[in-house]
C-alpha cells in the first residue's frame, strides 16, 4: 500500500460512513471490481507455513504486551503519507526484538529513502514491496542515525555512518512472506482471513494495506464499515491481534496499530478486512542466518571446478583395461555391491560331448 490516510476530518459533500450492522448484508456487493493491478515484486504466497489445514486457533490474540516489553511504543506519521513505511518498520522492529530479545527503534526516514533508491523514485511513501526491496539492498538504520522529519525532503540522504550501521541488520536472517499480494479490487478470501489469524496466533504481526474510509466513523474503538464509494486507496496499519466475537460482523475483529488518527490502537470487523484489505504481508527470521550457515559449512579439501574428480559417471564405475585378463568368476565389471567373500555366480559353459 503506497498512499496513506492524512486526515479523518469530516468534509461537506463526502459520502458518510454507516454503522456496521446496517451494511453487513451489503458488504461483498460494495467491493465489486473488474480490473486488476500487479504489485511488481515476486514472492511466494505464505510459502513458509504451507497449505492451510484444519487448525484450532485461540479465540483471542493480543501481541501488544510483547511490544510493551520491548519498549516499542506506538508512533505517529504526522501529515506525511508514510503509513506503509511505519507499518513495515514496526514489523521489522518486532522481528528483530523477537530474534535478539531487544531492539532499537528503527529509522522510518531511512527505510523510506531506501525504498525510493530501490524503486528509482523520489516520492514520499512507498509500497510494501518497494520497502522490502529497499531493506534488502541497504538494511535499515537506527532512528537516532536518521531521525524522522515532519516534512519530506527528497534531497535528504543518510550519512556514511548511518549506511554502514544499517547494513549490520542485513545478515540477521529476516524474511518476508506474502499472504495476499496487492490488488485494490479484491479483499480477503476466507483462506486469507484464516492465514492472517494463524500468523497472529503464532506470534507475528501482519502488515495490512486497506482501502480506508474517507471519513472515519468509530463506535468505541471499532472502525465502522463504509460503502465502496466512501473509501479511498488507502492506508496501512499493523495488525497486532484479533478477537472472535459473534456480535461483530464476520464473527470478530482485528486489533491494529495505527500511526494516523491520534496514534491510538483500534479494531476493525473481519468483514471490513474481507471487503477492503488490499494486501497482507508479515516478517520473521530464519533460525540460521547466512553467516552462521557459512561458518558451519566445512571447507573443501581441494578444488575441483569441473567436477571430474568428484563426479562419477553413470553405469560402470571402473574401467578394465585391455591388458587385464578378466575372469568371469572373480571380476565384477560393473562394480555391483556384493556381500563379503561373494563373487558373481555365473554358469560355466560346457562344450559339446
Amino acid at each position: 500500500m503506497r498512499s496513506c490516510l492524512l486526515s479523518s476530518r469530516r468534509t461537506l459533500g463526502s459520502p458518510a460512513c454507516f454503522p456496521v450492522p446496517f451494511l453487513a448484508g451489503l458488504l461483498f456487493a460494495a467491493c465489486a471490481g473488474s480490473s486488476t493491478a500487479a504489485e511488481g515484486a515476486a514472492a511466494n504466497q505464505d510459502s513458509s507455513v504451507g497449505p492451510l489445514v484444519s487448525e484450532q486457533l485461540p479465540k483471542a490474540v493480543d501481541l501488544r504486551p510483547a511490544f510493551r516489553d520491548w519498549k516499542l511504543s506506538p508512533r505517529r506519521q504526522g501529515s506525511r503519507p508514510t503509513c506503509s513505511a511505519f507499518t513495515v518498520a514496526g514489523a521489522l522492529e518486532y522481528a528483530l526484538a523477537k530474534h535478539g530479545g531487544h531492539t532499537t527503534r528503527l529509522s522510518v526516514e531511512f527505510l523510506n529513502w531506501a525504498a525510493n533508491k530501490a524503486a528509482g523514485d523520489t516520492d514520499d511513501g512507498a509500497f510494501f514491496s518497494d520497502l522490502w526491496r529497499g531493506f534488502a539492498a541497504y538494511g535499515i538504520a537506527a532512528e537516532e542515525n536518521m531521525p524522522y522529519q515532519s516534512q519530506f525532503n527528497p534531497a535528504l540522504s543518510p550519512s556514511t555512518a548511518a549506511l554502514a550501521e544499517a547494513k549490520t541488520r542485513l545478515d540477521l536472517g529476516l524474511r518476508l512472506h506474502w499472504i495476499k499480494k496487492w490488488n485494490v479490487h479484491t479483499g480477503l478470501t476466507d483462506d486469507h482471513l484464516a492465514r492472517i489469524k494463524r500468523t497472529l496466533s503464532r506470534g507475528w504481526p501482519v502488515c495490512g494495506g486497506f482501502r480506508w474510509p474517507k471519513q472515519e466513523q468509530w463506535v468505541g474503538d471499532v472502525l465502522q464499515m463504509c460503502p465502496s464509494n466512501a473509501v479511498r486507496d488507502g492506508h496501512s496499519v499493523l495488525l497486532v491481534g484479533y478477537r472472535d466475537d459473534a456480535a461483530q460482523p464476520g464473527g470478530g475483529v482485528f486489533l491494529f496499530r495505527n500511526t494516523a488518527r491520534t496514534g491510538l490502537d483500534g479494531y476493525m470487523p473481519y468483514t471490513f478486512a474481507q471487503a477492503y484489505m488490499n494486501d497482507a504481508v508479515w516478517i520473521d527470521y530464519s533460525s540460521r542466518t547466512n553467516s552462521q550457515a557459512s561458518a558451519t559449512r566445512p571447507a573443501p579439501l581441494f578444488r575441483d571446478p569441473r567436477g571430474v574428480l568428484t563426479t562419477l559417471p553413470p553405469g560402470r564405475t571402473h574401467r578394465v583395461s585391455d591388458n587385464e585378463r578378466a575372469q568371469r568368476h572373480d571380476v565384477n565389471l560393473d562394480r555391483t555391491v556384493l556381500p563379503p567373500r561373494k563373487a558373481n555366480e555365473l554358469p560355466v559353459p560346457e562344450g559339446p560331448g
